[in-house]
């Protein structure tokens, strides 16, 4: 295996704890091992499953995935990035090596982006899907992103291992986040808007429960787990080929229970991104009293999107 590959954990005692029994990782030679001899392969796209027996949902599949690379690459999440790097470098705490996680990174467009914005950040991004995590990992020509497999609702972090978690249009684990994140660490959320989408609503309007779509459930729920220290709202409409719309369109959650084939997809030609971006800091009490108490997540149609 290239080398390169492995230096990226070669200090994964400082982050990662077992998936199993929770006891430290170590590197030995191309694998991550703890005490009790659990161990866990590095792939050879340079990233490591620590959530071994997670199924991978029927909707992000390689075709998903290659999709949300279209779309992204394309520019027309530019903006979103754009609000999110600003974020990053406005609040996260002052550290001369900043750890920086990605929960639910995908195909790894945004912990990328971080990485390349701040080379001297360290940059870990999960995700459940085998098949996104091997993506990033193989687009990751940085070798720098510690990129692992992994289970939102048992994080295999070390508490108190991370300055800065981004959580774009994913689900969330607030019992989770407040365990991992230090003392006055924050949380970079993106949400979606409330015209994200807004045409391919309008156009499967018929075939979805809700024609019209409110964050605020999530915003709410966002101010009740961190103090909001800022919070912007992002949005652009774009032309789109006949080509990208049927790319996005394949890859929103919007439509994951819609026969897309049964929409006349012609009649799109432009689309509507926006997010609201809210940055909240961890509170001084929240690793201890969250670490063994209820855990909350919160999920939401088109929430987890590219």
């Amino acid at each position: 295996m290239n080398p390169a590959r492995l230096a990226r954990f070669h200090d994964c005692p400082r982050y990662f704890i077992c998936p199993l029994c929770h006891a430290e990782l170590n590197l030995a030679g191309t694998s991550l091992r703890c005490p009790n001899r659990h161990t866990f392969d590095i792939a050879k796209q340079g990233y490591v499953n620590l959530a071994p027996a997670a199924k991978q949902s029927q909707f992000y599949s390689k075709e998903s995935f290659a999709n949300r690379g279209r779309i992204l690459n394309a520019g027309y999440y530019s903006h979103i990035a754009s609000a999110v790097l600003a974020a990053v470098r406005t609040h996260c705490p002052a550290n001369p090596r900043p750890a920086v996680l990605d929960a639910g990174c995908g195909e790894g467009f945004y912990a990328r982006a971080v990485q390349q914005a701040n080379p001297q950040a360290d940059v870990l991004a999960f995700d459940i899907s085998k098949d996104s995590v091997q993506q990033a990992a193989r687009e990751d020509t940085s070798l720098a992103v510690r990129w692992f497999v992994g289970n939102l609702a048992d994080l295999p972090l070390r508490d108190a291992a991370v300055d800065c978690i981004l959580d774009v249009f994913s689900p969330v684990h607030y019992g989770e986040f407040g365990r991992v994140l230090r003392p006055g660490g924050i949380v970079v959320k993106v949400v979606p808007g409330a015209r994200h989408d807004e045409q391919l609503r309008e156009l499967a309007s018929a075939h979805l429960r809700h024609t019209d779509y409110s964050n605020e459930q999530m915003v709410d729920q966002f101010a009740r787990h961190f103090d909001v220290l800022d919070t912007r709202l992002v949005s652009q409409t774009f032309a789109m080929p006949p080509d990208d719309v049927r790319a996005f369109a394949h890859m929103t959650p919007l439509l994951f229970n819609v026969d897309i084939d049964a929409l006349d997809l012609g009649q799109i030609h432009e689309l509507t991104v926006e997010a609201q971006v809210l940055v909240g800091r961890n509170r001084a009490d929240s690793t201890c009293a969250q670490q063994h108490g209820v855990a909350h997540v919160v999920a939401h149609e088109g929430e987890v999107e590219a």
